[in-house]
């Protein structure tokens, strides 16, 4: 169980395209202005926690045949969004992103961080678990899972000033860490 905890928390906290979107947009428009956008991030993940689950048991041979059109759409939605949060304006970083939870949910869905996430949680921690339900898993996973995001949400905040005071080398490293989310989708 110590094996599964730690791979779910370092894996849910590091930089990842939902988290890094998390901050931008707490960053921009504060945590009730980014609620919409969070909330569709947290529903997403909860759906993708719930979907895993379903597809690993039921339709793996499916998803086997649909895994390179994942990585490739997964790669090409990064790009895009390493574009759009680099060429985006001091405070009109995509206002209509950050303001929606379908955006929100949207970008969790379409992550291949996640998506990768929970295939290697099924593969790795459930399925050779025989003694702890699955939904013990899920659960767990779910929670901390949340609270990582959150954590990125609050660190956009409480560091609003500093991350606006160099907002052109913020923009930079958050597009670069987007592009490096893509690349690793083929690494």
């Amino acid at each position: 169980m110590s094996a599964f905890l730690i791979y779910v928390f370092v894996t849910s906290i590091t930089p990842g395209p939902s988290n890094l979107f998390i901050l931008s947009a707490t960053k921009e428009y504060g945590l009730s202005g980014a609620k919409k956008f969070i909330t569709g991030v947290l529903s997403g993940f909860l759906l993708l926690a719930i979907i895993s689950i379903f597809c690993l048991f039921i339709l793996e041979d499916f998803i086997i045949q649909i895994e390179n059109f994942l990585k490739i759409f997964g790669f090409l939605y990064l790009i895009y969004l390493a574009f759009k949060t680099l060429t985006s304006g001091k405070y009109s970083v995509n206002n209509k992103i950050y303001s929606s939870f379908k955006a929100g949910f949207l970008l969790q869905i379409l992550n291949m961080k996640s998506l990768l996430f929970f295939i290697t949680l099924i593969g790795a921690f459930i399925i050779p678990s025989t003694n702890v339900q699955p939904l013990i898993y899920i659960v767990i996973t779910v929670i901390i899972g949340w609270a990582c995001l959150i954590i990125w949400g609050l660190l956009g905040y409480y560091l609003k000033e500093f991350l606006n005071k160099y907002n052109y080398i913020f923009k930079i490293t958050m597009s670069l860490l987007l592009l490096y989310s893509a690349l690793s989708i083929y690494i």
